[in-house]
């Protein structure tokens, strides 16, 4: 299996490397290559599949393969020297240097379409090595095994930063293939934390079974060159045009700016207000009802009883 594994995956980057060819999509070429593979160690694409399903249920055994082809991959790049596309520069990176893979974690990530079993995350708590502006990479191989013409998995990498502002990249994943993620980050920004997760949704039905493998991971670091780090050094350093604004004289005086106004009672304001103490008094004037009405009839009566 290691030895399928590590040609599997020297196909998959010759795929990557060589231009497309008129009339093919980079899938098809990617899929005549890994057949090329197959063919090479007698075994069909089913029984490679049931392979790495088989794995599954051992990762420690996988992870200890990868190590192994990693490793080989190694070797067989240093011994070349050769770099045959612009993403195999990365392979020979240390942590040491302006741009440096800095991965710790584990090498392998396997996520299945059931609960529990779909979601891998990594962290990566930012040490003093890290300077205001480094952009980042998170890059992985993936293997997927599946019949389905959605994307197979989800990719994310998110940054969190000293001033507490977060940023991140999502991409989906489908196929074999090689995965980038990039975050630029600002000028002075300083990172703080770095999260990845890799994720592919629950699914129940059989027939649309999932494996995703993301397999030897770099975390790569990329510092600024020492001209641009000066030059932002020196839009630091310029003079405030708006300083002189905060120099505002007061217009009162210093007497009367330490003098407080004493406070009044609540007696003086009373004192103070202008109350209009005239009584407009308007007079009613007494209803008579008209001669002749019932009213006026019952008036004149009661005054001839009286």
């Amino acid at each position: 299996m290691e030895r399928v594994l590590y040609d599997y995956h020297l196909a998959q980057g010759m795929a990557e490397a060589v231009s497309l060819e008129e009339g093919k999509t980079p899938e098809q070429i990617r899929y005549e290559y890994q057949q090329a593979v197959f063919r090479k160690h007698g075994i069909t694409e089913a029984e490679f599949d049931s392979s790495m399903v088989f794995y599954c249920s051992d990762l420690t055994k996988l992870n200890l393969i990868y190590q192994h082809v990693g490793e080989r991959l190694q070797r067989e790049a240093d011994a070349l020297g050769v770099v045959t596309g612009p993403r195999d520069i990365y392979a020979g990176l240390t942590a040491i240097g302006d741009t440096a893979n800095v991965w710790s974690d584990r090498s392998l990530f396997v996520v299945k379409p059931h609960a529990m079993e779909n979601y891998q995350e990594w962290q990566l708590l930012c040490d003093t090595s890290w300077l205001p502006g480094d952009d980042i990479m998170w890059r992985f191989a993936v293997i997927c095994l599946s019949r389905s013409r959605q994307p197979d998995a989800f990719a994310d990498l998110v940054v969190s930063y000293t001033n507490d502002s977060i940023r991140s990249f999502v991409t989906g994943i489908s196929g074999t293939s090689n995965v980038e993620l990039n975050i630029k980050n600002p000028k002075d920004w300083m990172p703080r934390e770095i999260n990845g997760h890799l994720y592919t949704p629950v699914e129940n039905d059989p027939q649309k079974a999932r494996f995703v493998f993301a397999v030897m991971p770099a975390l790569i670091r990329f510092h600024q060159p020492s001209s641009v780090r000066e030059a932002w050094k020196a839009d630091t350093l310029q003079t405030d045009s708006l300083a002189n604004d905060t120099l505002v004289i007061d217009s009162l005086s210093q007497s009367e700016a330490e003098t407080p106004e004493r406070r009044r009672s609540p007696e003086e304001i009373r004192e103070e207000q202008v109350i209009d103490k005239t009584i407009q008094v308007t007079k009613q004037k007494l209803y008579q009802p008209k001669p002749g009405s019932r009213r006026r009839t019952r008036q004149l009566r009661h005054a001839t009883r009286k």
